[in-house]
């Protein structure tokens, strides 16, 4: 039997994000659908490295508003060395809700450390 997860596809990518900034980054939609739901969220190090200090999530709203896809609390921190990349847990309402809101990273606390990653967002198309 097929999971969800086997139609995965490629839905938004936010790439050079800075894990020092606390400011909003948002995602590039790669397609023309509305509705969508999402299943995987990869961080990917492009240079420096995440300090203790990383964590943050993804949202549907500016001002971490909207609908929270990956958790405040989620720890950057996989991502701290060369070739290394983050698997992020998802919040509790990707299984719930179709969403239609371009996503925005949005860190709670910033690397002190200088690092630049790139985030992909892997989901399901519902239109």
């Amino acid at each position: 039997m097929a999971s969800y997860h086997d139609d995965a596809r490629l839905l938004f990518k936010l790439a050079n994000a800075d894990f020092q900034l606390t400011t909003d980054q948002t995602f590039t939609k790669l397609g023309t659908y509305t509705n969508y739901m999402i299943n995987r969220v990869i961080g990917r190090r492009v240079s420096g490295g995440a300090t203790v200090a990383c964590t943050g999530g993804i949202y549907t709203g500016a001002g971490k508003t909207g609908d929270q896809l990956v958790a405040s609390t989620q720890s950057w921190l996989g991502m701290s060395g060369a070739g290394k990349i983050q698997d992020a847990s998802l919040g509790a309402v990707i299984s719930t809700d179709a969403e239609t809101a371009t996503p925005i990273l949005s860190l709670t606390v910033g690397s002190t450390a200088a690092i630049v990653a790139d985030v992909y967002i892997y989901g399901m198309i519902l239109d």
